[in-house]
C-alpha cells in the first residue's frame, strides 16, 4: 500500500490545494522512476540489478501468461567492460552459473511481475552492427499453472491407481480452484496431508504443511466466499490453468500471483515471514462485480449505470435490467493515501478531447444475425426407440397373421425395421428452432432470416439449449470497442494502492464523436515499455472480457458436465 501520503494539516483551501498539488507531483515523480529489475539463478538466488537494460518490455495479460523481454549489452574487450556487463556474461555463461533456470522479478508502481526463462530460447546472443547484446526471454508467472495438473485422485500413487477416473468436485469456483492447485501441489512435494484438515484454513498454512512448496494458495476459508458454484472437473491429462481459465473467465474472476522475496510483510495476516524466496502465492479475486452489479456503461452527465444479466422467457436470448436507486458505498474510495476503483462502482473515466490520456480508440458496431436459430440434427430422447419399438411389434403381428400354403411367415419385425427404422430415424422431432423476437424488434423490418448451430446434438436436451445459444451468442449484436492508455494522463496505473487503477479494473472512456456517451470495459494487458533513455510508463488496453452467462445457462452446462463425469467413472 502506498503510505507516503502526508496528513492535510492546513486550515483553508488554499492550503488544501497546495497540498493536493504536492501529492499529485510527488505520486507523477514516483511513476517517472524507472522499474527496478532483479535476476536470480534456478534457486532464485539473488545475482544482481540490471539498472539500464539496452531495451526490453513488460507485458501482463488477463488470466493468460504475460512477456518479459530484456535485451543487455555484453562487452568482452576489457576488463572494465566485463565488469560493466556482468549479468549479460553470467545469463550467457549457463555451465558456469550452476542452475540453467533465470528468474526476473520487475517491479513498478507496486505491482510486483516475475518470471522464469523461455524453456526453449530464454537465452540468445545477438551480434550486430549496433553492438552485442544478450536477449532474455521470459515467460509471466502464470505460465507455472499451466504445468500443473489435476490429478483426479491426488493422493493416491499416480502410476498405480487412479479411484475415481475423474475428479468430481461442486463448490465456489475460486475456492474450488484452489483448493485444487493445493492437493496437485502437496502431490508434486511429496507432502503428507491429513484429509480431514481444510486446506485453505490460514491456521493450517503455518503448521509447515507448505514448507518446500513452489506454489501455495492463499488460503480462502469455504464459508467465506460468494463466488459462483461451479463443477470442477479434471484429470491427470489436463493442467490447472487448462480446467480453471474458462471458469474463472465465466465467473469474471482473476488469478493474482506474486513472488516472495525476503525482507517481504507476511503474505497475509499471521502468515509470517519464514518462507523461502520465489515461493509463489496465488490467488483468486473478484475484479468484477458482476455478480453483485456493476457498470457496463453511461453518461457523464448523468453517471455510470448499473446492471445486472437476466434471461428472457425463450431461454435463448438475454436481456439487462438496470439497477436505480440503490445508495452507493464509497468507503472504498476514500482510504487515506490509498488509490484504486471498487468493482461495483467504477469511477476512473478518460474523457477524449483534444488534451487526452486516450491514445488509440476503436470502435466496432453491428446490428446482430439472423431473427431465428436452429439446433439440433438427432430426435429428442425416446423417439428412435419408440419407432423401433412400434415397427418391430407392427411386425411381429403382421407376420403371425400371414399365412402361405398353410405355414405362418413368422416374426417380420425385425425386417421391416432394417427397411423402416433408417427412413424414419431422426425425421421426428429432431431439432428446435427459436425466434430471436427482440433481436428481430432492434433490427427492423429487413433482417436476415435465419441459420442453425453447426454442431448435431438431441432436440429438446440440455446440449441442444447450449447450441441455441452459443449460436446466438456467435451472431449477437456487438458493441465492442478497445483503446490505449499511458500512466498519469490523468489517472495513475499501478497496483496495491499505488494506482487508481490495473489489470481487470473496469475503466471508461468516451469518445469525441458520441458526445457524453460513456463505454465501459475492463483492462485486459498492460506493457511496460523498458528502453535506455525513455520513461517508463504503462500502457494498457481494454476490451470485453467474457460474454455474459444467465443461471439457466450455467444450469444445463452444470448438468452437462455433471453427466460426463459420472459417465467418466462408471456411474452414468
Amino acid at each position: 500500500m502506498s503510505t507516503s501520503v502526508v496528513a492535510f494539516a492546513g486550515d483553508s483551501l488554499d492550503d488544501f490545494a497546495l497540498w493536493a498539488r504536492e501529492i499529485r507531483e510527488t505520486r507523477i515523480a514516483r511513476i517517472a522512476r524507472p522499474p527496478r529489475i532483479r535476476l536470480y539463478d534456478g534457486n532464485y538466488k539473488y545475482r544482481g540489478t540490471c539498472y539500464s537494460p539496452a531495451d526490453g518490455s513488460t507485458g501482463v495479460k488477463y488470466n493468460d501468461t504475460g512477456s518479459i523481454h530484456l535485451e543487455l549489452p555484453i562487452d568482452s574487450s576489457s576488463e572494465e567492460g566485463i565488469r560493466q556487463t556482468f549479468l549479460a556474461h553470467w545469463a550467457l555463461d549457463q555451465e558456469s552459473r550452476g542452475t540453467s533456470n533465470i528468474h526476473v522479478v520487475v517491479e513498478k508502481d507496486g505491482a510486483r511481475i516475475a518470471g522464469r526463462t523461455d524453456p526453449v530460447n530464454g537465452v540468445t546472443l545477438h551480434r550486430s552492427k549496433d553492438g552485442d547484446r544478450v536477449i532474455l526471454e521470459f515467460l509471466e508467472d502464470i505460465q507455472e499453472l499451466k504445468h500443473v495438473h489435476m490429478a483426479a485422485s491426488p493422493f493416491l500413487p499416480i502410476g498405480l491407481v487412479q479411484e475415481p477416473k475423474e475428479q468430481f468436485l461442486f463448490c465456489p469456483v475460486d475456492w474450488g480452484g484452489l483448493a485444487t492447485l493445493g492437493w496437485n501441489m502437496l502431490r508434486l512435494q511429496g507432502t503428507n496431508f491429513n484429509l480431514n484438515l481444510d486446506l485453505l484454513d490460514p491456521s493450517n498454512h503455518s503448521t509447515g504443511l507448505w514448507a518446500q512448496a513452489q506454489i501455495v494458495p492463499m488460503p480462502k476459508p469455504i464459508g467465506s466466499t460468494v463466488a459462483p458454484t461451479t463443477i470442477v472437473d479434471g484429470n491427470i491429462k489436463k493442467s490447472w490453468w487448462d480446467v480453471m481459465a474458462p471458469r474463472l473467465e465465466d465467473a469474471e474472476l482473476m488469478i493474482v500471483t506474486r513472488r516472495f522475496l525476503d525482507g517481504d510483510p507476511e503474505p497475509w495476516p499471521g502468515a509470517g515471514t519464514n518462507w523461502r524466496q520465489g515461493t509463489l502465492f496465488v490467488d483468486i479475486v473478484d475484479k468484477s462485480g458482476w455478480q453483485s452489479g456493476t457498470s457496463l456503461g453511461g453518461n457523464l452527465a448523468t453517471g455510470l449505470l448499473r446492471s445486472i444479466a437476466s434471461v428472457t422467457s425463450n431461454y435463448v436470448e438475454d436481456s439487462y435490467d438496470l439497477i436505480t436507486g440503490q445508495p452507493v458505498d464509497t468507503t472504498g474510495l476514500k482510504l487515506p493515501g490509498v488509490l484504486g476503483t471498487q468493482p461495483s462502482h467504477p469511477n476512473v473515466v478518460y474523457r477524449d478531447g483534444d488534451i487526452t490520456g486516450i491514445q488509440d480508440f476503436k470502435l466496432t458496431r453491428g446490428a446482430g444475425g439472423p431473427g431465428r436459430i436452429t439446433a439440433g440434427g438427432q430426435s429428442m430422447p425416446g423417439v428412435n426407440e419408440l419407432w423401433e419399438a412400434g415397427i418391430g411389434y407392427a411386425g411381429d403381428v403382421l407376420g403371425d397373421n400371414i399365412n402361405i400354403a398353410g405355414y405362418g411367415v413368422g416374426s417380420l419385425g425385425s425386417i421391416l425395421n432394417a427397411f423402416l427404422l433408417p427412413i424414419v430415424k431422426d425425421a421426428f422431432l429432431a431439432y428446435i428452432t427459436v425466434p430471436l423476437l427482440v433481436r428481430v424488434a432492434k433490427q427492423g423490418w429487413g433482417h436476415y432470416l435465419e441459420t442453425a448451430a453447426t454442431g448435431v446434438t438431441q432436440a429438446y436436451t440440455p446440449s441442444a439449449f447450449i447450441d441455441l445459444r452459443k449460436r446466438r451468442r456467435e451472431t449477437d449484436p456487438d458493441t465492442t470497442f478497445s483503446f490505449e492508455v499511458a500512466s498519469a494522463m490523468p489517472w495513475l496505473i499501478g497496483d496495491n494502492g499505488y494506482g487508481h487503477w490495473w489489470l481487470g479494473d473496469r475503466v471508461g472512456a468516451t469518445s469525441r464523436h458520441l458526445g457524453a456517451r460513456v463505454y465501459v470495459t475492463r483492462c485486459r494487458e498492460l506493457t511496460l515499455p523498458m528502453k535506455r533513455g525513455e520513461p517508463s510508463l504503462w500502457q494498457a488496453k481494454f476490451g470485453d472480457v467474457r460474454t455474459q452467462k444467465d443461471a439457466f445457462e450455467r444450469l444445463i452446462e452444470l448438468a452437462s458436465t455433471t453427466a460426463a463425469d459420472l459417465n467418466a467413472i462408471g456411474l452414468g
